[in-house]
């Protein structure tokens, strides 16, 4: 009996032993699942991250082909190094003039249109186009040229430009339009002209004070009519004489302007809108020369108003010039021209310019000067105009200006007001 008892005992006692050790390994085998669905959870989460992540990444690549692909040019050259860049300007706006001037019911205008392409395949070659939509009208390429910079490596810094190109004459020629003039007009004296040849351009000196040249040898005559005799002969140096205070110093004279059917011609030089001979001529020639000096208008002189910073309270410009149209068989034709301008920063976005300009003509000489409807002896030019910069490359501009002709049959009344938006693109 003792013997069944501790047979039962024993039996018991094993099956307690056994169903702890089951227990025992069903809490452990709990605890790992538990383990392993936290691990899968974490897995999940860092996955959702992943996730989250990749996202922004496709949404930030997405903008960036958007924007590579507007900033790429719609037109790619055949050359893969090659660049092309395009820019250009525009005045638009209400102009009025007095009963003899263009403009005398008032009109909106646009006076000065340009689109400019550049293109360069290499390093040395750059082929410059401008073309004219003043008035919203096709009137063709200003110029068309190329630019040999460096003499194609042989002569670091200078330039050969071959083509249709703006006659280096004067340092206005380079701002003489509304966009990029102090005032929305020119000076009456306005040197000017787009001429067929070759410029030679680079620098006399090179440091803190740096001096140009530039050498042309042109057509001279109007359109591509080669003159009876001889080329036109120009030449400009320009340079910083202190820190502020630029000058230059520009002459040029045409060669024989008669065509080979012994008819005249006419320049593409333009000195105050004069392009006929004088009276009864029958071979005539062409010369100008001109100083300018201008302050605060940096180192070449130039400074255009929209594109640049109100970064010095005022500049101001003075230049002074002799025309002399030297005619076969009748009187020459001699005159001085010049004018005075002075801009005003008034603060950071407005600023007031004023030009004086005038054209006299000596001996008793008439010519429709500045666009004069009348021949006269004397043309004063008086501008006042004020511009607000709306932004760095768009300013509203307004202009008054004061027209005074003396010495013709009559004095034509040419007082003009303008305002509109000027902008570059």
């Amino acid at each position: 009996m003792m013997i069944s008892v501790r047979n039962v005992l024993c039996g018991i006692a094993a099956a307690l032993v056994l169903s702890a050790a089951v227990h025992a390994q069903q809490e452990v085998s709990a605890e790992e699942l538990q383990a392993q669905i936290a691990r899968l959870r974490q897995q999940v989460a860092e996955l959702e991250q992943v996730k989250a992540q990749l996202d922004r990444l496709e949404r930030q690549m997405e903008a960036l082909q958007k924007a590579q692909k507007a900033a790429d040019p719609a037109v790619t050259p055949a050359n893969k190094g090659a660049r092309i860049a395009i820019d250009g300007r525009l005045f638009a706006g209400v102009v009025g003039t007095q009963g003899h001037g263009t403009f005398p019911y008032r009109s909106v205008d646009i006076p000065d249109a340009k689109i400019r392409f550049a293109f360069s395949p290499n390093d040395y070659i750059t082929v410059i186009n401008c073309y004219s939509n003043n008035r919203a009208a096709s009137g063709g390429f200003d110029h068309f040229y190329v630019d040999i910079k460096d003499w194609g490596g042989a002569l670091p810094g200078h330039t050969i430009r071959l083509g249709k190109h703006k006659i280096d004459i004067g340092v206005e020629t380079w701002t003489d339009n509304p966009v990029e003039s102090i005032v929305v007009t020119n000076a009456v004296s306005h040197v000017s002209g787009y001429d067929e040849g070759i410029n030679l351009r680079g620098p006399l000196t090179r440091g803190r004070l740096p001096w140009t040249y530039s050498i042309e040898l042109l057509n001279g005559t109007q359109g591509f009519t080669m003159s009876a005799q001889d080329i036109t002969i120009g030449a400009k140096v320009g340079g910083l004489v202190s820190d502020r205070l630029y000058l230059a110093i520009s002459a040029i004279r045409t060669g024989n302007l008669v065509k080979r059917d012994g008819t005249l011609d006419k320049p593409d030089l333009n000195i105050a809108e004069v392009f006929d001979p004088p009276a009864g001529a029958m071979g005539w020639r062409r010369s100008i020369w001109e100083i300018d000096l201008r302050y605060n208008y940096g180192k070449e002189g130039i400074k255009s108003i929209v594109g640049s910073q109100p970064d010095v309270p005022w500049q101001a410009a003075v230049a002074f010039g002799r025309l002399v149209d030297d005619a076969d068989g009748a009187p020459d034709r001699k005159g001085s021209c010049g004018f005075a301008e002075v801009l005003l920063n008034l603060s950071p976005r407005t600023y007031l310019g004023l030009r004086y300009s005038q054209m006299n003509l000596e001996d008793g000489a008439t010519a429709k000067l500045g666009g004069s409807p009348v021949a006269v002896r004397e043309y004063r030019r008086y501008s006042l105009g004020v511009g607000y910069r709306l932004s760095h490359l768009t300013h509203l501009k307004t202009e008054y200006t004061i027209n005074d002709a003396k010495g013709g049959s009559s004095k034509p009344e040419l007082n003009q007001f303008a305002v509109g938006v000027a902008t570059k693109f």
